[in-house]
């Protein structure tokens, strides 16, 4: 379990995890919740808040559980996360190289509005994104419809 976060298990067997409200120093915290859900031989991760440097040690903990847990990798859900800086990215970036290693796979399978423009303009896009031929053994929604934010679809497609 990461070592910051407080867990609660999920009636779906899947475990949320959420960063604690304030920082040892008494300093609020941004908003960070991570569901993670068996998906068959993969493990969704369904990310709820900011991704930025305060939410580094929960994300990275908490993904890398996830990968370490899964046969083929790790899908993410990030279509309620309201920021991401390149800290976010990083953790992210850092996950898939660990996930490579591993031979498996990390791909976003959906991003907000600002998770999609981040990966854009720093062309990290096309090194998340769902390989053609791979098909999710799980639906990419998660328990509890996740479409929000005004983003009817929030999938990634293939840019080339």
């Amino acid at each position: 379990m990461p070592e910051h976060a407080i867990p609660a298990q999920l009636n779906r067997g899947g475990t949320t995890y959420a960063a604690p409200a304030y920082s040892p120093s008494g300093r609020p915290l941004p908003r960070l919740e991570i569901e993670i859900h068996p998906a068959g031989d993969r493990q969704l991760a369904v990310i709820t808040g900011e991704l930025d440097i305060d939410a580094d040690q929960l994300l990275h903990s908490t993904l890398r559980a996830a990968l370490d847990r899964s046969r083929h990798g790790l899908d993410l859900d990030l279509r309620r996360v309201d920021f991401c800086d390149c800290s976010g990215l990083n953790i992210l970036l850092r996950i898939r190289q660990r996930a490579l290693q591993d031979g498996k796979t990390l791909c976003v399978r959906a991003a907000s509005g600002a998770v999609r423009r981040l990966l854009t303009v720093t062309h990290t896009l096309p090194l998340l994104a769902p390989p053609d031929d791979h098909r999710p053994t799980a639906p990419t929604r998660a328990p509890d419809a996740v479409q929000q934010h005004g983003d009817t679809q929030g999938g990634l497609g293939r840019h080339r």
